[in-house]
């Protein structure tokens, strides 16, 4: 941060940003179904759904169970996620120190996933990286989007200036929406075409002090 700038607050996607959530999603899916003596879907197509709706990774997931099936096997797949982010799960390459120092710089930090509650809450919790964090919103079956809540960040945290960093093309959307800078976490599980209205392109998370650095 610049000495006499205002402080820049920085809002945070979670899968495939802060996350690797392949770690936890992919098995909880996968060892659930087996279980239940049924298909196991790919990898890829599971991680496909990262950065979508509740929704739409839930009618997705019921489509692969039997009639009759279906609520029971999706109530506990969430279930065995929710124990594997502490289990399992694991961050990015120096997403802890990278978060201090950003807010030892003086910068607002909020997360914001498309994940439900008990989701973010598990992750925030089972990593310690709550006390980091000055805002959090999580979508779960609300009908808004990204753009809405980080829109409801700007609102409870003091504005902008700021960043959305994120992997997919619902961050960057949301970023430009509420007029700030749209980060593109490219080790994520975005595609080029959905980075290619980015502002700044980050390869590596312990990278983004350095190129904050250049606009805040």
């Amino acid at each position: 941060m610049t000495e006499g700038r205002p402080s820049a607050l920085l809002v945070f996607d979670v899968d495939g940003t802060l996350l690797q959530t392949e770690r936890v999603t992919v098995p909880a899916v996968q060892r659930t179904l087996r279980a239940r003596g049924l298909a196991e879907p790919d990898a890829a197509v599971i991680c496909s759904f990262f950065g979508k709706s509740v929704a739409a990774y839930e009618a997705w997931l019921a489509s692969l169970c039997p009639p009759g099936q279906m609520e029971e096997i999706v109530a506990e797949t969430n279930a065995l996620e929710l124990r594997l982010i502490g289990e399992e799960g694991r961050l990015y390459d120096g997403v802890p120190e990278t978060l201090q120092r950003l807010r030892d710089a003086g910068h607002r930090l909020a997360v914001c996933s498309n994940g439900p509650q008990d989701y973010v809450d598990t992750f925030l919790d089972a990593h310690r990286l709550r006390p980091l964090f000055h805002g959090v919103r999580a979508r779960g079956a609300r009908p808004e989007g990204k753009p809405i809540m980080v829109g409801e960040l700007l609102a409870e945290l003091g504005g902008g200036p700021g960043a959305v960093i994120g992997d997919r093309a619902d961050d960057l959307r949301a970023a430009h929406e509420n007029r700030l800078i749209a980060v593109a976490a490219t080790y994520g599980f975005g595609n080029p075409a959905e980075h290619q209205e980015a502002d700044i392109r980050l390869e590596r998370f312990t990278d983004l002090p350095d190129l904050l650095a250049e606009r805040f």
